[in-house]
């Protein structure tokens, strides 16, 4: 909704700046379903679409960015943050940054403020954004020295009760848990 919203304002902004030129727009919801997406993208370009503006996460942008590579149709992902998305093409670009830089930073950060900490890591093992966050974090903190002395996971069927991960975390004995994920989830945790 947000990008959508976004897109929608600069497409606005666009058409009242320049007399004679105008910039349609067609929103499409891919629901974060690869499938969907894939078929959200064949209605745009049956529709006479230029320039693809999505999607918005990354296992639809993944699917998408196959066939614009394909299709040669330009694509600007506002959103997705897996280096997957790229292709050799060059005609997909990320505006946001990547996982493995998150994961870089977060770790950074921890290494900066919180040394000492034992972290406990809770992350989606079905979702691509949060494992590779994860991913590179945890390489990053053994590179650090950090302490990571839990790692647990969760999955879309079982997001609305943290109780087990966050009792087993404490168990491990961690004084600072990690959390790669959307604010969905992260707010019933912090609740």
């Amino acid at each position: 909704t947000a990008v959508s919203n976004g897109a929608k304002i600069a497409v606005d902004e666009i058409n009242a700046k320049y007399d004679g030129f105008k910039v349609e727009y067609n929103p499409q919801d891919d629901e974060h379903d690869a499938e969907k997406s894939v078929n959200a993208y064949n209605t745009l370009k049956d529709w006479g679409m230029n320039v693809l503006l999505g999607t918005v996460t990354t296992a639809p942008c993944i699917a998408v960015s196959a066939e614009t590579e394909a299709d040669g149709m330009f694509e600007i992902t506002p959103s997705a943050s897996s280096t997957d998305v790229l292709t050799d093409a060059g005609n997909v670009f990320q505006v946001c940054f990547t996982d493995p830089n998150q994961g870089v930073a977060s770790a950074d950060y921890m290494a900066e403020k919180f040394a000492d900490a034992k972290i406990g890591v809770i992350y989606k093992n079905d979702d691509a954004y949060s494992q590779g966050i994860r991913d590179t974090f945890v390489k990053e903190c053994k590179a650090k020295d950090l302490k990571v002395v839990y790692e647990g996971t969760f999955n879309t069927s079982t997001e609305t009760d943290f109780s087990v991960q966050l009792t087993a975390a404490k168990d491990a004995g961690a004084t600072l848990v990690f959390l790669p994920m959307y604010y969905q989830p992260a707010s019933i945790i912090f609740a």
